[in-house]
């Protein structure tokens, strides 16, 4: 096997926050929602030496991983040294409320490129982000990235847009600029429920508005990376796109549910899309209900391929995808977005090749 990606949460639902638009809360409520056993972790890690690959990405998401404590994760890290020898890279989804100096020491000694939820300054991040209490947790925040850059972790700030969030922009480019955060990944809310929501609409705003001033600031040799920009401008350049939104297929990973519980996106957590469990005899095998996972994905509409922005667009994520998945609900979005920018895009791709 030459790469295997797993998607891992060690906590499953639980999280030490509140948050307006978590999807994962509802997905959740109704399971068992403990820590990750030893024993579970171990086989998972025994599962994934058989496996033999040559590249492994272990991505710890939630709930809140953090909650599973840095003895799981130091467990977790030397098993692995001693099971896997081919090249293992690690990330990690926080909110940031339980960093320490133990755990950024951690962090950055295994090379952890961290990702710190925070939607913008206070009034942004307030709208949504707040702990079980109802408060805000902004200051928090603050001081776990600066324990971050205090012991050398990688981060980049992780953004969700809806509506509110989208129209505050202007103001959440400048918040994140003043505060020297220079790797932003914006992304976009999944459910649709009273209160909140993303429009095709105020989406194609949103890329527009985001993109002029990514642009107004753009300097190869100080550059500010935006995750779906920089994955646009990596198409533009021949490569294919690093974030699994926009290859305009699934299967490039596998969920672990705390339990064991294997399914093939955190978007589909469901019982409808288990595939199995690390206890299985080859859990990591494509097996039948998987392939019609990815099946699904390939399927398009046929207007999508004659369309000039195929290529870039390549349909969009499956959960954003209506009518038997061959529709993007933000087809209109990305079309206008591309109109009104590929020409700068192809541009800053040029200088970026040649810098």
């Amino acid at each position: 096997m030459k790469a295997l990606t797993l998607l891992i949460k060690p906590a499953a639902g639980l999280c030490n926050m509140d948050c307006g638009y978590c999807f994962y809360k509802t997905a959740s409520e109704t399971r068992q929602n403990r820590i990750m056993a030893r024993e579970t972790a171990d086989t998972l890690i025994d599962k994934v030496s058989a496996a033999f690959p040559r590249n492994l990405s272990v991505i710890f998401q939630g709930g809140e991983p953090t909650l599973a404590g840095l003895d799981f994760y130091e467990h977790f890290v030397s098993r692995v040294k001693e099971k896997i020898k081919g090249n293992v890279f690690y990330s990690i989804q926080t909110n940031g409320l339980l960093i320490d100096d133990g755990f950024a020491e951690f962090l950055a000694a295994n090379d952890f490129l961290t990702g710190i939820s925070l939607d913008g300054g206070k009034k942004t991040n307030n709208r949504y982000r707040l702990d079980k209490n109802g408060n805000g947790v902004l200051p928090q925040v603050l001081t776990a990235i600066n324990l971050l850059k205090k012991h050398g972790v990688r981060f980049n700030i992780l953004s969700v847009i809806d509506n509110e969030n989208a129209a505050d922009i202007d103001s959440t480019w400048a918040y994140f600029r003043k505060h020297g955060f220079r790797n932003l990944q914006f992304i976009p809310y999944v459910d649709e429920r009273e209160g909140i929501s993303l429009s095709p609409a105020a989406y194609e705003k949103f890329l527009r508005r985001i993109f002029d001033l990514w642009y107004e600031d753009f300097d190869p040799y100080d550059y500010t990376s935006v995750r779906h920009i920089d994955n646009y401008m990596d198409i533009l350049a021949g490569f294919p796109p690093e974030n699994c939104a926009m290859c305009g297929v699934c299967g490039g990973y596998f969920t672990i549910e705390a339990n064991g519980d294997i399914y093939p996106c955190d978007f589909y957590c469901t019982d409808e899309y288990r595939l199995g469990s690390v206890f299985d005899e080859n859990p990591f095998e494509i097996n039948e209900k998987h392939r019609k996972f990815i099946d699904e994905s390939l399927i398009i509409h046929g207007h999508c391929k004659n369309c000039l922005y195929y290529n870039l667009c390549r349909g969009g994520c499956k959960r954003d995808r209506t009518a038997e998945f061959t529709q993007n609900k933000y087809c209109s979005a990305y079309r206008g977005f591309f109109e009104y920018a590929l020409d700068r895009l192809k541009s800053a791709a040029e200088i970026l090749a040649n810098a």
